[in-house]
């Protein structure tokens, strides 16, 4: 635990100081005139090691995400991957070259956290408040989990810049570049239509108040949600050729996860609840104080956030959609506490201190865990064992180190493939 505190901290503290600098390169935001200053090359010399030293960590990284040993055993050709199109291919010219798995890991943390920061370059006065939601605020977890669905999630982030300049073919590529990162991002083609819209959709503060009482009311009583979607789902899965997520599978996979996690009522989602309410409370005044469609938009998608982790918490599987507006919460937080800090008003500052209070003892809390998937370690730290179970995916156990140096699947046949030397077969994320 200590280990991982330390590590984390002096990371952020890297981010957040390599953030400032480069906010200070730039004329501080004058509320409510729109102006800024143009910043220059967005790689200057602070970004570089501010993208670099993310990429480092995370790239050495040993246990962390719960998907790390699938990955990793994917990638080095243990088992067979089924990725799609632009990850495969990367991932196969990184171990073409000879690339350690470190290098594999890392290119892939650097994709992350570059796409986070290049979506808002125009906006460098929040660097410092993203570098410390990202760490201390944990999101730099779930990059580490799904890491294939997290890098298009940070491409969707970069096409909202076409959807608020109304480029619907930037919008289009944006999205088939994260299509061919994760079929999933299918889903993501209809953003642009409802975005335009309704940019300003979530503009009453009632309105907000009122569906997310309604969301916290669904996510105590989860299973009234995943009997009301059965039909759709079952349509959205068969046509993306996903088994593993049609409608009894996902039942079990909720109460599966129910029981391995708990209902996800405990301080986590309280801690989201007293983050979200004062932002609601105050989004009138942030979008004022933007004046920025670009904003409106991204906060539109921050709230369908707040909503969906309430409705699909509960489910592995349904919160898979979410994933994809995974970056919007650390960006409208940043914004929210920049607000509160420079906005003139006293009291405002009391706001913006709680909500970066509440992350830290959420965060060493996580840490306390000894089953957490958060415990950083360097890979060299290992002695390169990994567990004799490895969970593949719904309904699938890979079963490792077997006496005769094999791996077998749960229908006892062998699964050992090629990996990234070509195969391209069973396991998915």
């Amino acid at each position: 635990m200590l280990e991982s505190i330390i590590i984390y901290s002096l990371l952020a503290l890297c981010m957040i100081l390599c953030g400032k600098y480069a906010a200070q390169r730039c004329r501080r935001y004058v509320g409510g005139s729109g102006v800024y200053k143009d910043c220059g090359t967005f790689f200057t010399p602070e970004i570089i090691v501010l993208l670099l030293s993310f990429g480092f960590i995370f790239g050495c990284r040993w246990g962390v995400g719960r998907d790390y040993f699938r990955y990793l055993l994917s990638y080095s050709g243990e088992i067979p991957v089924r990725w799609d199109f632009l990850f495969l291919n990367i991932s196969r010219i990184i171990k073409n070259v000879g690339g350690h798995y470190s290098v594999f890991f890392g290119f892939w943390a650097f994709a992350d956290v570059f796409l986070l920061y290049y979506a808002v370059r125009k906006y460098k006065f929040i660097y410092p408040y993203i570098a410390f939601f990202l760490i201390f605020g944990s999101f730099y977890l779930p990059m580490m989990n799904t890491m294939r669905q997290e890098v298009a999630a940070g491409v969707f982030l970069l096409s909202i810049y076409y959807v608020d300049k109304k480029k619907i073919v930037g919008f289009i590529i944006c999205c088939i570049i994260a299509v061919m990162l994760h079929k999933l991002s299918m889903i993501l083609f209809i953003a642009y239509p409802l975005l335009r819209v309704g940019k300003n959709w979530f503009d009453k503060v009632s309105v907000q108040l009122l569906l997310y009482a309604f969301a916290i009311f669904i996510h105590y009583n989860g299973d009234l949600l995943i009997r009301w979607i059965e039909t759709p789902f079952e349509f959205l899965t068969g046509t993306m050729d996903y088994e593993q997520y049609e409608y009894e599978t996902l039942l079990e996979a909720e109460w599966d996860s129910r029981n391995r996690f708990g209902n996800n009522t405990g301080l986590g989602i309280i801690s989201q609840m007293l983050k979200t309410v004062p932002i609601i409370i105050f989004s009138k005044q942030l979008k004022e104080y933007y004046k920025s469609s670009y904003f409106n938009l991204l906060y539109v998608l921050y709230f369908a956030s707040a909503i969906f982790t309430l409705l699909f918490g509960n489910s592995i599987i349904l919160n898979r959609v979410n994933y994809f507006m995974g970056n919007f919460p650390i960006i409208v937080y940043s914004f929210y506490v920049y607000y509160c800090f420079n906005t003139g008003i006293r009291k405002m500052r009391k706001w913006g201190l709680l909500i970066m209070l509440i992350q830290i003892p959420l965060f060493i809390n996580m840490l306390s865990n000894s089953a957490s998937t958060a415990q950083y370690s360097f890979y060299w730290e290992n002695d390169f064992e990994t567990p004799d179970v490895l969970m593949l995916g719904t309904g699938n156990v890979l079963m490792l180190g077997t006496d005769d140096g094999t791996s077998f699947g749960n229908n006892g046949m062998n699964v050992t493939g090629n990996g990234l030397n070509g195969t391209n077969n069973d396991v998915n994320d």
